[in-house]
């Protein structure tokens, strides 16, 4: 039976495990110290499903004041390390902050080390369209990307020093460590064609592994084996004991580590195993306070916004070229459903500084996958607003395989450049954040004063936060125009 598997889980709740229920709560949790009437929303939802894509979004909103993104990142996380428990092997469950608290370690798996044969890259190269872009070519595109309201200057920015400064791209003196080790979109191969020391963790398997050994590398990999067996990979929710006592005698070496946190899986499996990285991640901060967390942020989600991506999409909205007769009354006759303008609201922050809301949660993805992209927020907020290095990048809207199977996601995408948002292809959207990962481990820290909720700000959203239609008003004639376009792909 599924509910035999132990590790990270859901508690049960009434004799079942409910992951509704208990997201709903850790939510609600997260809110009751900042909106006790948005913590009941989410506490008294009796169809949470349906019903949560506005209390995330809400969530978001109320962060806007530096205090309360802080206060709901804090009882956030404390709520799913009480909520959520640690399944022993002998079936006895215990709350994961107890369980941590109390963990007296386990046999660590064996290790294997490969040692990269080829020749490190020794400049920043990003497939597009056919072409590979370096040097000046490189540097033109993302000052386009910048133009066309693609990507956030930061991001630009912090992929510019790594073309100017190639030499960054090993990440001398760090050592990488890849939960999920290989996520389609995670920087494995990147790094270590650039020759990067690269620890990586994912479940065991030969499809994974096959691939993730025979990648061409420069670098160094390491890799946890069976003790026994000698087979490569361990599961980050059902072995954290093991994982965590391997890696934290990692940990104790000369060599920075960086923490890279890309693990997926489908359902409430995916909050399981991203609290148990989350464990991890805090076990490292812990003892290490040079350590760099490291995140990739779905684009399809709710953010707070600066300024000036306020203040293009509202220009544009303004623009007939952008919003022209045939969008205003099909925004007329639909009583605004259709088209409505991007932030038509704003707020205001402790500092007098004013921030939209971008939201663009898919309710086809579901509370879960809602529930574990926050916990990684939530971490990313506490660890800057502490005055440690982070990397937690927006990734574009990418043609990954989770996009291609979903036949709603794959429409809207296939239709998202009649409103200005460019879809990457999966190799272009790697090479691009993880140069934007090793920018974030070395650049100078950003300053703690700044607001939390700016450690998302240099993003590569692919267009969604400047364009001038709130994303879920666009949505449906997204689909409409790409439909057909993902008929004739899978036809193909």
């Amino acid at each position: 039976m599924a509910d035999e598997r132990y590790g990270v889980r859901f508690p049960k709740i009434d004799g079942r495990r409910s992951s509704s229920r208990t997201g709903a709560d850790i939510l609600a949790d997260s809110l009751v110290r900042v909106d006790g009437s948005l913590a009941s929303q989410a506490r008294e939802a009796t169809d949470w499903r349906h019903r949560y894509v506005g209390v995330f979004a809400a969530s978001t909103r109320v962060s806007a004041l530096a205090k309360d993104s802080v206060s709901i990142a804090e009882h956030g996380l404390q709520s799913a390390w009480d909520r959520m428990v640690f399944r022993a092997a002998d079936g006895v469950e215990t709350p994961v902050s107890s369980w941590v608290r109390a963990n007296s370690g386990a046999p660590a798996p064996g290790t294997e080390r490969i040692d990269g044969t080829d020749t490190a890259l020794t400049r920043l190269e990003v497939p597009y369209r056919g072409e590979v872009l370096h040097g000046v070519a490189l540097e033109r595109q993302l000052q386009e990307w910048v133009r066309r309201g693609i990507v956030e200057p930061g991001f630009a920015d912090a992929v510019q020093l790594v073309v100017e400064s190639p030499e960054l791209l090993s990440l001398p003196d760090h050592e990488v460590v890849l939960l999920g080790a290989g996520a389609e979109m995670g920087p494995l191969e990147c790094l270590l064609r650039w020759g990067a020391r690269v620890v990586a963790v994912d479940v065991p398997g030969a499809r994974v592994w096959d691939r993730i050994r025979g990648l061409a590398s420069a670098g160094t990999l390491t890799i946890p084996v069976d003790a026994t067996s000698g087979e490569p990979g361990i599961d980050v929710g059902s072995r954290l004991a093991e994982l965590s006592g391997w890696l934290t005698a990692r940990w104790g070496g000369t060599a920075v580590p960086v923490l890279g946190s890309h693990a997926y899986a489908d359902g409430a499996t995916h909050v399981e195993i991203n609290l148990a990285a989350d464990v991890l991640a805090h076990t490292l901060t812990t003892a290490r306070q040079d350590a760099v967390l490291a995140y990739l942020h779905t684009p399809t989600d709710s953010f707070l916004v600066p300024a000036d991506a306020v203040a293009e999409a509202r220009e544009r909205a303004g623009s007939t070229r952008w919003n022209g007769p045939v969008h205003r009354l099909a925004a007329l006759t639909t009583g605004r459903r259709l088209f409505r303008p991007a932030y038509e609201e704003t707020y205001v922050d402790d500092t007098g500084r004013t921030w939209g809301l971008s939201d663009t949660l898919v309710d086809v993805q579901g509370p879960n996958y809602a529930l574990a992209k926050r916990l990684q927020r939530w971490r990313a907020v506490l660890r800057h607003h502490a005055g440690h290095r982070v990397s937690s990048t927006v990734a574009p809207a990418s043609w990954t395989r989770s996009v291609t199977k979903n036949r709603v996601l794959a429409a809207a995408y296939a239709g998202a450049s009649a409103f200005g948002v460019e879809i990457f292809r999966p190799e272009t959207a790697r090479a691009l954040t993880a140069a934007k990962l090793v920018a974030d481990t070395v650049r100078p820290l950003a300053s703690a004063d700044a607001h939390p909720e700016s450690v998302f700000c240099d993003a590569a959203h692919g267009g969604l936060w400047r364009q001038p239609f709130e994303p879920r008003s666009a949505l449906s004639v997204a689909a409409v125009i790409g439909g057909p376009k993902t008929l004739v792909t899978r036809r193909r």
